[in-house]
């Protein structure tokens, strides 16, 4: 009887600790959708700080990026040779990414005026 109640106890213990895990991890993925780690198009303006086309690489100052709720700053993104052709460092752009984790990838870009 004492090992059916232990048994019992724990059982208990375990599902009121893995129910509120199980309910957490599905918020916290929706959150994550909207910080921006899902990719996805987004949109912003910003000038050209650097650009390495051969490596792949341009590092943007850019304006906010709402759909992401990030604020206006200055980070570096990937880009193709193809799209790095023409631009030019200090020229304002309008551009889109994708991002997704920690890598944000370049998908248009063009210059404004």
């Amino acid at each position: 009887m004492r090992k059916s109640i232990v048994a019992a106890y724990v059982a208990l213990s375990l599902a009121m600790t893995i129910s509120p895990l199980a309910k957490s991890a599905e918020p916290k993925g929706a959150k994550l959708e909207e910080a921006g780690t899902v990719s996805g198009v987004n949109r912003t303006k910003g000038v050209v700080k650097e650009l390495d086309a051969r490596k792949g690489a341009v590092t943007l100052a850019h304006e906010a990026v709402p759909t992401l709720k990030w604020p206006a700053m200055t980070m570096t993104f990937r880009i193709s040779p193809e799209l790095a052709k023409g631009i030019e460092v200090g020229q304002k752009v309008e551009f889109e990414f994708q991002n997704q984790g920690a890598v944000a990838t370049v998908t248009k870009i063009a210059p404004t005026h």
